[in-house]
C-alpha cells in the first residue's frame, strides 16, 4: 500500500470521527457562526486581548476584512471592544459573554470525548498519538 493511500485512510477515518461527534455533540457546537468567525474567536480566545491589525495578521487578510468579522461577532455579543487606556487609538478585542459561553460549550465537549472514546485507549497508546501529532504538526508548521 502507497503512503498517499494510507494518509488517505487516516484522513478519512479522522473525518468520520469528527463528523460523528459533530452529530452527536450539535446542540454544544452549533452556534451559528461562520468558519472565518470561529477562526477570529480562536485568535482572540488565545490572545486573551489583541487589535485588529493584529488578527489580520495572524489570519492573513485586511484589517477591513478583520472588521467586518468583528463587527458581526460583536452585535451577536460574542466579542467586545475595548479602547486601550495608555493609547486611545488603539483598540482590543476580547471576548464578550456569547465568546466565553462558546468555549465553555468546546471544552465540555472536548472533555466528553476524552471520557467516551479516548479513554478507550491505552495510556501508552495516548502517549504514542500525542507524540506522533506533534511530530505532524512541527513538520506542517516547517513545510506550510
Amino acid at each position: 500500500m502507497s503512503l498517499y493511500e494510507q494518509v488517505k485512510r487516516i484522513n478519512e477515518a479522522e473525518y468520520t470521527i469528527n463528523r460523528l461527534i459533530y452529530k452527536h455533540y450539535k446542540q454544544y457546537l452549533n452556534s451559528g457562526i461562520t468558519t472565518q468567525q470561529a477562526v477570529v474567536l480562536d485568535i482572540v480566545y488565545l490572545a486573551k486581548r489583541i487589535t485588529v491589525g493584529d488578527i489580520a495578521i495572524e489570519m492573513n487578510v485586511s484589517s477591513s476584512a478583520v472588521s467586518q468579522l468583528i463587527a458581526k461577532l460583536e452585535r451577536n455579543q460574542f466579542i467586545k471592544r475595548e479602547i486601550n487606556p495608555q493609547n486611545r487609538r488603539e483598540v482590543f478585542i476580547t471576548l464578550d459573554e456569547k465568546g466565553t459561553e462558546y468555549f465553555s460549550k468546546q471544552d465540555y465537549v472536548e472533555q466528553q470525548v476524552a471520557d467516551k472514546i479516548y479513554s478507550k485507549l491505552s495510556s501508552k497508546e495516548i502517549v504514542e498519538l500525542e507524540r506522533i501529532v506533534k511530530k505532524l504538526r512541527e513538520i506542517a508548521m516547517k513545510e506550510l
